[in-house]
């Protein structure tokens, strides 16, 4: 067995196979221009590569599985404060067909991609991903995972920019990403205002697909703190992708924002993912709740010593792939 990155032929073969298991509220044909204008994004044109496991080398003959692995910039906090930038990477879309399934092949894949990016850069940090498939087969490759828990907020009626400073328009997300406060932890991931944007086009593609009305903003700002959202169409719901707020009644007045906005274009719920500190800001939003996560479960390989135990690793929903 054999891994090697795939040709743009090969990608759309997999585009074809994976729609059965990724593109359930599309047709194939819409399913593989979803990925062809994913794949063209300036965040993915960057930092993203197809990885394929085949019995023959360089790519030759039967593929017996796939992923997709994507940059990420980390950084690592030494003994005295000061944080040391690395990289990482994400890996999504591992994907073996059925009937190759039970084999150890995605397990396999795994093992190698990850022994290549041990040796990719001096700066390495780890490898993330976020199973829909439990954790057992990701556990096998080094992989552990975090108790991930959604705080889950009905749409409310009202103005949406009500009791905040703005709303943020797609242009402004990148400065408002700028001023955001970085986490006060051991390591962290940071997405970039590209990989915000990449959000962004997942929802203009799905909201032309599905024809629904996308949200007036894609964040607010209020004082000192911020958000930024996206809209998941197939899942019907307002996402919040980075939530910097120190302060309960920022938090609240954010969130608020965000409830209005969902409830505006008919979105069911907004999710906000877990992170420390989360709870205390968040709890005492009307009709907020706690709900364990089935899916995205975010799961960390180090590929050095001395990162903290994943618990310790703030995972927002900006980095998500």
């Amino acid at each position: 067995m054999h891994l090697s990155l795939a040709t743009e032929a090969q990608k759309q073969q997999r585009d074809r196979l994976t729609h059965a298991a990724w593109g359930q509220t599309l047709s194939v044909p819409d399913f593989c221009a979803r990925e062809l204008r994913l794949r063209a994004h300036p965040w993915t044109a960057r930092g993203m590569q197809t990885w394929l496991l085949t019995t023959g080398a360089g790519g030759a003959g039967e593929v017996l599985a796939s992923c997709e692995t994507f940059h990420n910039d980390s950084f690592l906090r030494g003994a005295g404060g000061a944080l040391e930038a690395g990289d990482s990477w994400s890996i999504a879309s591992v994907y073996t067909e059925e009937r190759l399934r039970g084999r150890g092949y995605a397990t396999r894949l795994m093992d190698l991609v990850a022994a290549h990016l041990e040796g990719r850069s001096p700066r390495g940090h780890a490898v993330v991903l976020f199973s829909d498939v439990g954790t057992p087969l990701y556990e096998r490759s080094g992989y552990r995972a975090q108790d991930a828990f959604d705080w889950v907020l009905p749409p409310a009626p009202g103005r949406a920019g009500e009791g905040v400073d703005a709303l943020v328009q797609e242009a402004e997300a990148p400065a408002v990403l700028a001023r955001m406060r970085r986490p006060d932890a051991p390591f962290f991931l940071w997405p970039s205002a590209a990989q915000v944007d990449w959000h962004l086009e997942r929802e203009r593609i799905y909201a032309q697909l599905h024809a629904r009305a996308r949200p007036r903003a894609c964040g607010a700002r209020v004082g000192d703190a911020s958000a930024l959202w996206a809209m998941v169409s197939k899942s019907n719901q307002l996402v919040v992708l980075m939530l910097d707020a120190r302060e309960p009644a920022q938090a609240h007045a954010l969130l608020g924002a965000a409830q209005r906005v969902a409830h505006e274009v008919g979105l069911a719920r907004v999710v906000l993912w877990e992170e420390p500190g989360t709870a205390a800001r968040v709890e005492g939003v009307s009709g907020a709740r706690r709900e364990a996560r089935e899916d995205s479960l975010p799961m960390l390989r180090p590929l050095r010593p001395g990162l903290p135990p994943v618990q310790q690793v703030p995972f927002p929903r900006a980095l998500w792939v």
